[in-house]
């Protein structure tokens, strides 16, 4: 009567704890530039620089990359002298990416395994079937210093997912409906769990953008069955390719699974068919409507004036100031793929940035010439970087100025003091890049027909 997740844990458990509480065993943890340095220089400080297992550890250089200032330079030179006394894999500049990007399409997450971050979006991982939890520097560094985390155990929310998504919806749209659906925090203290027919119609990457924004929703993580999709993926990755025993590994991760009378502590169900393109007006995830829609008459003040906007107004045709493609949510070559079909002999009518999610996603990306599509375009095609997506380097917003983003975020703030974030599929920021304002790609011919009319 387990789930999926209850089965990870409970595998994981070192000790149980007072109060509810657990030390669980990490089995790996990713370290990135900006949240490893304090609790790096913590351990060799005060506990004689030793580390549980450097094996288990993988470095990036990932949030500034390379680096903008000499604060930022400095954070990439302590991870980067950090961990190469210790011999930790380190990915930095011309073969690093995104680290949720990077772990997964290198195979250092598995199915079954615990991994943490000090990142919210490890949630990404749970895509592969794994427990990934975005924790604070702190308990990181406990991570790396004893291998192991005292933490609560968290409910489980089963998502049923049914159908296959059509009518130009994208994952990006479902991860969307989940945050509106279970409301912004609405999932606090919970691990969404993901099960149903409708799982096995998403590819990786999809499930991957699914998982990345259960954050969003509140949740500790976001998690998906694992099956033949799952294997097909990681068979092709860097670290699981060619390994001796794999056929072994694969059938103790398919033996991996909910039980079928598992008991979830919360259910809800969405049909994929029924979905399509959605956009937000707020600023949190959870306040978004479809592009054909309006903004509520019943929307937050506080979010409308932010946002500049008044209820009842129509979200398709608004004005946009940029448009960026990228992020952990929607920088894989899938969504790349997707955006330079929109783009393919189209143009942009306002500052357009495309971000891919790794050096390694760019050269593949490159070699099927859709860098060259994004330029012809008149987009500037970048390399891999965190960013532009937090406001850190690479289009940061000026006040008032809106932009349509594929990232995960739209806080206040989160873009560039004042700037204004919608957030979208890459499809739709790709569509709204060319018409200068939010819109869906069914809706390009359209408006290209009314403006030659007009002409």
């Amino acid at each position: 009567m387990r789930t999926l997740f209850e089965k990870i844990w409970d595998s994981h458990v070192v000790e149980e704890l007072p109060g509810g509480n657990a030390l669980v065993f990490i089995d790996r943890v990713v370290a990135h530039e900006i949240t490893t340095p304090t609790g790096a220089l913590e351990i060799e400080q005060n506990f004689g620089d030793r580390i549980y297992d450097p094996a288990r550890i993988v470095a990036l250089n990932d949030h500034v990359s390379p680096a903008k200032d000499t604060e930022t330079a400095i954070q990439a030179q302590v991870l980067r002298t950090w961990a190469k006394r210790h011999g930790i894999k380190l990915y930095d500049i011309g073969d690093n990416g995104i680290c949720h990007v990077v772990v997964p399409e290198r195979g250092l997450v598995e199915p079954g395994m615990t991994l943490c971050c000090g990142d919210s979006h490890t949630c990404t991982l749970g895509a592969f079937g794994a427990f990934g939890l975005g924790i604070g520097s702190t308990a990181q560094g406990g991570a790396m210093l004893a291998g192991c985390l005292i933490l609560q155990r968290p409910k489980v929310y089963g998502i049923e997912l049914r159908g296959s998504l059509g009518h130009g919806a994208t994952a990006k749209d479902l991860a969307l409906t989940v945050v509106a659906r279970l409301g912004f925090r609405g999932a606090t203290g919970y691990v969404i769990e993901y099960f149903g027919a409708g799982v096995a119609s998403l590819s990786m990457e999809e499930r991957m953008t699914l998982c990345n924004m259960a954050i969003e929703a509140g949740a500790t993580s976001g998690l998906c069955p694992v099956d033949e999709t799952t294997f097909s993926y990681l068979a092709q990755t860097e670290y699981q390719r060619g390994v001796p025993d794999w056929e072994s590994r694969v059938e103790r991760w398919r033996a991996l699974r909910a039980d079928d009378d598992a008991e979830y502590d919360a259910v809800a169900r969405i049909d994929l068919s029924e979905l399509r393109p959605l956009v937000s007006w707020g600023t949190n995830p959870g306040e978004c409507s479809p592009i054909d829609g309006a903004v509520p008459a019943d929307a937050p003040q506080a979010s409308l004036e932010y946002m500049g906007l008044t209820p009842g107004q129509t979200l398709d045709g608004l004005a946009i100031d940029q448009a960026f493609i990228g992020s952990c949510t929607n920088a894989r070559l899938s969504d790349l793929r997707a955006a330079a079909a929109v783009l393919r002999g189209r143009h942009v009518t306002v500052p357009t940035i495309v971000t891919p999610g790794s050096q390694a996603v760019r050269r593949a990306a490159e070699r099927e010439g859709l860098h060259d599509i994004f330029q012809d375009a008149g987009a500037l095609w970048t390399h891999s970087s965190c960013g532009p997506c937090l406001g850190m380097s690479m289009g940061v917003l000026a006040p008032k100025m809106r932009c349509v983003s594929s990232s995960n975020r739209n806080f206040p703030g989160r873009m560039g003091a004042g700037g204004r974030v919608h957030l979208a599929s890459p499809t739709v920021v790709a569509a709204s890049a060319v018409a200068g304002c939010i819109t869906a790609p069914d809706r390009l011919a359209a408006r290209h027909a009314v403006a030659g009319g007009a002409a």
